[in-house]
């Protein structure tokens, strides 16, 4: 008989901590780039209509775990009153085959989906940060360049087919990061989490949050860009973009999905997760079907922390970070999650 963690949602925000997940997921990239982690084939589907579903999968050797995340979205889910996201992550111990946890996927896609490309690309004096989107990912994705972004205090958030949610989003958001990290951090005990939550205080209440309706002028004024978006058309435009910003690309994983205009690679440094990957589905695909840029011109991210050599050569260089997302980032995270709650005595034990 084997016993297995279940893992909810709101247990895998009590455990994890942003900074310690960004840490993570850079160890999980490095180990990519140094072989002993590895990636098998991922399996995409449209669902038909605003919904797809894909299946991501691998090996993190430092860790002794394999697994998997199912993640379905389905963009009409609001109108149901239904989260857009769901799905689980399974994980395995690589020494025994066994299964060890299942686990919440869309706490663990929001908490894995972090700013380690900001912390590594970006200007760290940059003071306004972009958000285009306003799903469920976009406090993750804020919370997340707060923790690595220490100057930010100005948050401006877009949403292209309907300003008056991102003015509304705006709005809550205050009372959502508090929710989502704050309170859940507070709520833990460790020396720690308690830095953590200082951090958060503080950051939380120095920085403005705002919907904005004007996104070409939101692009010129912002130094550090995220873009989560189920775009299949760019919504921000190379002429907009100013010297010396950093772009997250998080919206494209699918063939046919895009965010950027292709034209904006044209003499920006370019970095994604895994080339492969984005190169059939990431926003690379773009440029790389337009002839701007070549596969082989794009960095891996893993490779750059690495090799610092690899990184912004040029303060007024333009980077750009295609986020795929790759299961070892899934399997750090939840391996980390994994790890906590086995210490604190957390999560519901199943036997099979």
């Amino acid at each position: 008989m084997t016993q297995v963690t279940m893992l909810s949602a709101s247990q895998i925000s009590h455990l994890l901590d942003m900074p310690s997940v960004i840490d993570a997921v850079a160890d999980a990239y490095k180990e990519k780039a140094n072989h002993p982690a590895t990636l098998w084939p991922m399996v995409y589907e449209q669902l038909g209509g605003e919904a797809d579903m894909n299946i991501r999968s691998g090996v993190l050797a430092s860790k002794h775990v394999f697994g998997n995340k199912l993640l379905a979205w389905f963009g009409e889910n609001a109108k149901r009153g239904l989260p857009e996201l769901n799905g689980l992550v399974n994980l395995y111990n690589s020494d025994t085959g066994e299964p060890v946890a299942v686990l919440n996927a869309t706490a663990l896609t929001g908490f894995r989906t972090g700013a380690v490309a900001s912390r590594f690309l970006a200007n760290p004096n940059a003071t306004t940060l972009l958000l285009v989107g306003t799903g469920s990912q976009a406090p993750y994705q804020i919370m997340a360049q707060l923790c690595v972004l220490p100057k930010v205090t100005q948050v401006p958030l877009a949403n292209p087919r309907d300003a008056k949610k991102a003015q509304a989003a705006a709005a809550q958001l205050p009372m959502t990061l508090e929710k989502l990290f704050s309170q859940t951090i507070r709520a833990t005990n460790s020396a720690t989490n308690s830095v953590v939550a200082g951090l958060i205080d503080h950051r939380l209440s120095e920085v403005e949050f705002t919907g904005v309706t004007d996104l070409p002028a939101a692009v010129q004024r912002s130094r550090v860009i995220v873009t989560a978006t189920p775009s299949t058309k760019p919504l921000i435009q190379a002429d907009w973009v100013q010297p010396g910003t950093h772009l997250n690309a998080i919206g494209a994983d699918m063939e046919g999905k895009q965010e950027l205009d292709a034209k904006l690679f044209q003499g920006a440094q370019a970095y994604t997760d895994d080339v492969p990957q984005a190169s059939e589905v990431g926003e690379i695909q773009n440029p790389i079907k337009a002839g701007v840029i070549k596969p082989e011109q794009v960095v891996e991210i893993g490779n750059s922390l690495l090799d610092p050599t690899l990184g912004r050569h040029d303060a007024n260089a333009i980077t750009i970070f295609d986020s795929t997302g790759i299961a070892l980032q899934d399997l750090a995270a939840a391996n980390l999650v994994f790890v906590r709650a086995k210490e604190q005595g957390v999560g519901t034990q199943v036997d099979l």
